[in-house]
C-alpha cells in the first residue's frame, strides 16, 4: 500500500502543475472554465507518456505484505533427481525408527500421504484443518464460546475490581429573585470487590463516596461527605445451584442469556482439552503409520528397480547372442526382432521403475519433513519381517475396544454431554435467589476531620468516616427472588436436545465398536491372506528360476520365444514376491493401527511439555499428599469424579459354562458354545 499512497502523492503533484498550467493559458487566452475539462484534453508538463489502464491497475492481484522466512527445508533443497538428471549422489541407509525420530522431532504441522496428486495435500487445500503440535494450546487459551479452555473457565471465579471517580459541576440561571443563579459541585469515588464462588453464589463488598457542594442557603452546609461501605451476596436455591451445576455450565451471566448455554465451565473445558488431545493423537498414529507406509514402499520401489534392471540384463544377453548368430549366418530376424521388442520393454520398465524410486524417495522426504534433495539418496536399512504372525483374536480385539483413541475421544464426548444434560435438568426449576446485603452508613461536612458544630445542637459535627462508628447510620436487606418463566419451554427444550445428542452419541459408540471390530478383522485376515501368497510367491519364483536355467541353456533360433517368456515369467514373479511381503509387512501395520498399539508398539508415547517452574513444587506437594493419604472408602466425591488414569469400562472376557462330558480321563470342554464378550460402557 506504500507504493498506491506514493501514487497518490504523484498525482496531486502532477494536479497542481496542471492546474497551474491552465490557469495560465485562461488569462492569456481568455477562454471559461465553466465546462468541465475531459482527461484526454489535459496536458501535463512532463510531456506525453502512454497511459496504464486503469481498470487493470484496479482489477491486478495483490499480495500481502509480510516478512516470512522461507523453512530451511526449502532453502536447502537442490534440484530433484529424474532421469534427465544422473547424478551419482550418496547412499545414505535410514531405519525406520530413526525417521520417525526426525519426523516427530521437527515436523510442527502433522504431514499425511496425499491422494489425488498436485495441489491435493491437505496443508494446501484446508490449512486451518490440519493438525500442529499447537492444537492442544490452542485450545487451551481458548476464550469463545464452545471452545474456552481452562484459564478462561477458571477466570469467572477470579475477583473483578471495579473502580470509578467521576467529578461534576454545573450553573444554572434561576427562576427566582433571591437565588438567581445555581451552583453546585461534587465528585464520587466507587469501589466494589466482587466474586463468583463454586456454589453459583455471587459476594461483592462496596467502598461508594461522594461529595456535593451548593450555594443554596436552605442547605445547613454548603458541601456534604456522604459514604457508603457494605456487602451484598446472592446465592441460587434451584436453578443454577450447586458446585455441580457450575463446574459444568459456567457462572450465571445474564447479560449473555441463553446463547451460553450449559457448556462453559471448568469440567467441560477439561474435557474440551482431552478431546484435543485426542485428536493429536489420532493424526500423529496416521502420520507415523503413513510414514511406516511409505518406508515399505520405497524399500518396495528399490527392490522392483532391481528386478527390471536384471530382467533388462538377461533381455539384452539374449539380444547379444541372437545378433552374434545372425552376424555368423545362423541367425534369424523375426527371433531378433522379437528380443529386440523385449529388450526395449525391460529398458522402459527401467526407466519407470527408477522414476518411481525418485518419487517414493520424495514422498519419504515430504513425510519426515526432510529437504527434497540434500545431496543423498535415502535407501531402507531394515528388511521387512518374513516371520509368520498368527494374531489372537480375542486379544485384539480387546486390545481395540480398550486402547483404540477414537473410542477414549468418543467416551469424553459422552462425559461431556452427561454432564450437560444433569447441567439443563437442573434449569428446569424456577429461579430462586436468596439475597441480602448490610451497608455501614457515612455522613459529614468534612472527610475525616471535626471542628464545625452543628447548626441545630451546637455540637460538633461527626465527619464522614466519623459517623460509621459514632451515629449508628446502617441499612440491611434479606430476601428472596423469584422468576420462573410459565411452563419453562426454553429450558425443557435444551434439555431435550441434550438427551438426544447424548442418545446419538451413544450410538455413535456403539457403532465405532462394531467398526473397529470390522477393522480387526480386516487386518487379521489381510496378515493371514499376504503371509500366503509371500510362501506361494516363493515357490512361484523358485519355478521361474528353474524354467529359465532350462531354457538359457540350450538358446537357439526356436527357443528364443520360450526364453523371453520364461525371463518374463521370473521378472513378474520377483515383483509379485517382494510386492506380497510388503503388503505383509503393511498389514501388520493395519493390525498394530487396528488395535490401537501402533504408537506403543514403536515405542512412541506422548507427554506434556516443560511445565512453569511453580508447578513443579505444586505437583510435589500433591503427590505428598497422596503419598501419605488414608484411603477411606466410605468417602464419596462431591461432584462425582469424572477422569480416570487407566481405561473405565473396557471389555471383559466372559467365558460361559461348559458341559462336562462323562471320561473317564476328565473334564472335556465340548465345543458348542463359543466365548461370549461382555462389554461395559
Amino acid at each position: 500500500m506504500r507504493s498506491f499512497a506514493f501514487g497518490q502523492v504523484k498525482m496531486r503533484l502532477l494536479k497542481l502543475v496542471v492546474v497551474g498550467a491552465l490557469s495560465s493559458s485562461v488569462v492569456l487566452s481568455g477562454c471559461s472554465m465553466s465546462r468541465k475539462t475531459r482527461p484526454c484534453e489535459l496536458h501535463y508538463a512532463d510531456g506525453d507518456k502512454p497511459i496504464t489502464s486503469y481498470r487493470g491497475y484496479s482489477t491486478a492481484i495483490e499480495y500481502p505484505a509480510i516478512e516470512n522466512v522461507t523453512a530451511r527445508a526449502v532453502q536447502l533443497s537442490g534440484e530433484p533427481r529424474s532421469l534427465q538428471r544422473d547424478v551419482d549422489d550418496e547412499v545414505r541407509d535410514v531405519t525406520l525408527h530413526e525417521l520417525m525420530l526426525t519426523a516427530l522431532s521437527h515436523n510442527e504441522i502433522i504431514e499425511t500421504s496425499a491422494l489425488g496428486g498436485i495441489g491435493s495435500k491437505a496443508v494446501l487445500t484446508n490449512p486451518d484443518g490440519v493438525a500442529s503440535v499447537y492444537d492442544s494450546a490452542i485450545q487451551e487459551t481458548g476464550i469463545l464460546f464452545g471452545r474456552r479452555g481452562m484459564d478462561a473457565a477458571l477466570s469467572d471465579f477470579d475477583a473483578r475490581l471495579a473502580s470509578s471517580l467521576i467529578l461534576s459541576g454545573q450553573d444554572d440561571r434561576l427562576n427566582t429573585s433571591g437565588l438567581p443563579v445555581s451552583s453546585s459541585e461534587g465528585g464520587a469515588f466507587n469501589t466494589s470487590l466482587s466474586k463468583a464462588l463454586a456454589s453459583g453464589a455471587n459476594v461483592s463488598v462496596i467502598s461508594n463516596w461522594s461529595n456535593s457542594a451548593t450555594n443554596n442557603p436552605l442547605n445547613n452546609y454548603s458541601s456534604i461527605y456522604q459514604g457508603v461501605l457494605g456487602a451484598q451476596f446472592s446465592q441460587p436455591l434451584l436453578a443454577g445451584s450447586g458446585a455441580e451445576f457450575t463446574r459444568t455450565a459456567g457462572t450465571t451471566n445474564p447479560a449473555f442469556g441463553a446463547i451460553t448455554g450449559v457448556s462453559q465451565g471448568v469440567a467441560i473445558a477439561r474435557i474440551n482439552q482431552d478431546i484435543s488431545l485426542a485428536d493429536f493423537e489420532v493424526a500423529v498414529r496416521t502420520a507415523l503409520s503413513d510414514l511406516e507406509n511409505a518406508y515399505w514402499d520405497l524399500y518396495l520401489a528399490y527392490r522392483l528397480f532391481d528386478t527390471s534392471v536384471t530382467a533388462h540384463e538377461s533381455t539384452a544377453k539374449t539380444l547379444k547372442l541372437l545378433v552374434d548368430a545372425r552376424e555368423v549366418g545362423a541367425g534369424n530376424y523375426t527371433a531378433e526382432a522379437q528380443a529386440r521388442d523385449r529388450f526395449y520393454e525391460t529398458k522402459a520398465n527401467v526407466e519407470l521403475s527408477l522414476n518411481q524410486l525418485y518419487k517414493s524417495e520424495s514422498e519419504l522426504r515430504r513425510l519426515v519433513g526432510l529437504p527434497m534433495n540434500d545431496g543423498t539418496v535415502l535407501r531402507p536399512a531394515e528388511e521387512p519381517i518374513l516371520a509368520e504372525l498368527r494374531p489372537d483374536w480375542q486379544t485384539c480385539l480387546v486390545d481395540g475396544l480398550t486402547y483404540r483413541v477414537e473410542l477414549r475421544r468418543q467416551k469424553w464426548q459422552i462425559k461431556s454431554l452427561q454432564l450437560q444434560l444433569d447441567a439443563a435438568r437442573n434449569l428446569v426449576r424456577p429461579s430462586l435467589y436468596a439475597v441480602g446485603g448490610y451497608n455501614v452508613l457515612g455522613f459529614g461536612n468534612r472527610l475525616a476531620s471535626q471542628g464545625v458544630n452543628d447548626p441545630a445542637t451546637g455540637t460538633p459535627t461527626n465527619s464522614a468516616f466519623g459517623s460509621m462508628s459514632r451515629d449508628d447510620l446502617n441499612e440491611w436487606n434479606v430476601g428472596m427472588q423469584f422468576n420462573m418463566p410459565i411452563g419453562l419451554r426454553q429450558a425443557r427444550s435444551q434439555a431435550r436436545n441434550y438427551e438426544l445428542q447424548l442418545a446419538k452419541a451413544n450410538a455413535v459408540l456403539a457403532a465405532q465398536e462394531r467398526s473397529i471390530a470390522h477393522d480387526i478383522t480386516n487386518a487379521i485376515q489381510d496378515v493371514a491372506a499376504n503371509y500366503a501368497a509371500v510362501q506361494s510367491n516363493i515357490y512361484r519364483l523358485k519355478a521361474a528360476e528353474q524354467r529359465v536355467d532350462l531354457h538359457e541353456t540350450r538358446v537357439d533360433v526356436e527357443s528364443v520365444d520360450l526364453v523371453l517368456r520364461a525371463q518374463e515369467s521370473v521378472s513378474v514373479a520377483e515383483n509379485s514376491y517382494y510386492q506380497q511381503i510388503v503388503a505383509y509387512n503393511k498389514a501388520i501395520t493395519s493390525l498394530n493401527l487396528a488395535t490401537g498399539r501402533l504408537l506403543e508398539f514403536n515405542n512412541i508415547y506422548l507427554q506434556e511439555g516443560k511445565w512453569c517452574p511453580g508447578a513443579y513444587d505444586d505437583a510435589m506437594l500433591r503427590a505428598q499428599e497422596r503419598t501419605h493419604a488414608v484411603d477411606n472408602p466410605h468417602l464419596r466425591t462431591e461432584p462425582a469424579e469424572f477422569v480416570s488414569r487407566h481405561p473405565v469400562g473396557g471389555v471383559e472376557l466372559v467365558t460361559p459354562e461348559v458341559h462336562q462330558a462323562e471320561d473317564p480321563e476328565g473334564p472335556q470342554p465340548t465345543p458348542e458354545t463359543p466365548t461370549q464378550l461382555r462389554i461395559e460402557n
